[in-house]
């Protein structure tokens, strides 16, 4: 048998199968600074969709309220969170065919999120200000989409329903205080606006 033909055949099946694996719908790892909820955050590939997203950030909240008893109250919190999602990625082939940008993970997914944050914050009025940080964990389900630019800025916003689990401190009805754990449904989402730290594809 011909060397050279086998050589050829070898040479093209190669090729043929760098090729399938340079899909460009394929996710792959991307790293990222958050500035809103200022953070750093990884996301891993685990599958030619799918990947795990990890992110370590300052979470920023508040509350404003009003009544005519006690008058105007409000706070604002900057506490340490992690975010952690398994995210499938679903549309890319046909954001490829319309000639919109895929790389970077820049599709719709869907995802499995969970969320823990260390704070003093109350969680509804009926409650009141921890005297220290405790753990606030909440997991759902979601949708969200990710665009990374080629000028490495990044957008990425998820919303879902979930469910919280927490402390929560309030006023008995003798006026003493009582400590009890709250487990309700919430909804889960966050907006994150950042830049993707990758080197640039040439």
């Amino acid at each position: 048998m011909n060397h050279k033909l086998i050589c050829s055949g070898l040479l093209l099946l190669a090729t043929v199968a760098a090729f399938s694996q340079q899909d460009e719908t394929d996710v792959t790892n991307v790293t990222k600074v958050t500035i809103i909820n200022p953070g750093l955050s990884y996301e891993a590939r685990i599958g030619k969709f799918q990947t795990l997203y990890m992110q370590g950030f300052m979470s920023m909240s508040g509350y404003f309220s009003y009544s005519d008893a006690l008058g105007t109250e409000s706070a604002f919190y900057f506490d340490p969170a992690a975010d952690i999602q398994y995210r499938y990625y679903y549309n890319g082939r046909k954001r490829f065919e319309m000639e919109k940008r895929t790389e970077m993970n820049s599709m719709n997914y869907v995802t499995v999120m969970s969320e823990f944050i260390l704070s003093k914050m109350r969680l509804t009025t009926d409650y009141i200000d921890e005297s220290k940080r405790r753990a606030i964990s909440r997991f759902g389900v979601g949708w969200g989409f990710q665009r990374n630019y080629a000028q490495h800025f990044s957008l990425d916003l998820n919303l879902g329903l979930g469910y919280l689990l927490s402390k929560g401190t309030s006023y008995n009805w003798n006026g003493q205080l009582t400590t009890k754990t709250i487990s309700t449904p919430t909804f889960m989402g966050q907006f994150n606006i950042g830049f993707w730290l990758n080197k640039s594809k040439k």
